[in-house]
């Protein structure tokens, strides 16, 4: 019974742990959009104009480059969280069908070869499959122990920082599995892909968008994806079209989904890029 007490109490203070970080403010959408209640979480907004969540209270930038790092995010916020640590990360992500489903994605819509670009990459596991296919490959990840770790890990080139601002080279193939709703700024984002993107190239983006109008979105995934600590933009596909509008690119699969919470855009470009 003690046993169990303390490891409740070393719970709830990981859970203060997180919860004490500085934030900021957000008033409006990334759109520029007004922001409507959302009862059921309220530090979200709902945007009027395209319908995107937006956490309210952001994480400060200093509090995103603390939170990301290799052993606090990929061990302290994983194990709290009750997901497998970076190094168990490459076998659950293989074995539960992930990695297979990405690449029958890529197979379908991306290149057969060139170079990919991967932000958020995470253990790399996907990086170093494209690589045994013969893609040259560049991950992206926040934090420079992590990029390191993956490097050695994964076999494959890495660059540290935070995306969009990362350096990153010009792409074939632009993924993100996860990663957006994380992001301080999704136009920024994604005009950075496009800008790194081919023409003819694509991005495959994954992340939580709300499209089924269930109550409360995303089912029993709910809490997973409205995380207020991580994600600050939880999207709709007409944000996502909107998105891709303004990035000067085009929708080519928006029907396809991981799991709740985990669905999937995937984008082309092909269009001449616009600045508004």
């Amino acid at each position: 019974m003690l046993r169990r007490l303390i490891k409740k109490c070393v719970r709830e203070w990981a859970k203060w742990r997180f919860r004490c970080f500085p934030r900021s403010v957000r008033a409006r959408c990334w759109c520029g959009g007004d922001l409507r209640p959302f009862p059921r979480q309220p530090i979200y907004g709902i945007c009027r104009e395209c319908g995107t969540y937006v956490n309210r209270q952001p994480l400060a930038i200093e509090s995103l480059r603390r939170l990301y790092s290799f052993d606090l995010y990929w061990h302290a916020r994983q194990r709290l969280k009750g997901h497998p640590v970076i190094e168990q990360r490459a076998a659950h992500d293989r074995g539960d069908g992930r990695v297979d489903f990405w690449i029958g994605l890529i197979k379908e819509h991306g290149p057969s070869s060139g170079q990919v670009v991967e932000v958020g990459c995470g253990s790399g596991v996907l990086l170093a499959e494209l690589k045994r296919m013969g893609y040259s490959c560049c991950g992206v990840e926040p934090d420079r122990k992590t990029a390191e770790w993956v490097a050695d890990s994964a076999g494959v080139e890495m660059v540290s920082g935070l995306f969009p601002d990362a350096p990153a080279p010009r792409c074939d193939l632009f993924l993100a599995m996860d990663v957006m709703e994380h992001s301080i700024d999704p136009l920024a984002f994604m005009r950075k892909a496009a800008q790194l993107l081919r023409q003819g190239g694509v991005a495959v983006i994954q992340t939580p968008i709300h499209r089924d109008g269930d109550d409360p979105p995303f089912g029993d995934r709910f809490n997973d994806a409205f995380d207020p600590t991580e994600h600050n933009f939880i999207f709709t596909d007409q944000a996502m079209r909107r998105l891709a509008e303004l990035a000067g690119l085009r929708v080519i699969d928006a029907g396809r989904r991981l799991a709740a919470h985990h669905e999937i855009c995937v984008f082309k470009a092909d269009l001449k890029k616009v600045d508004n």
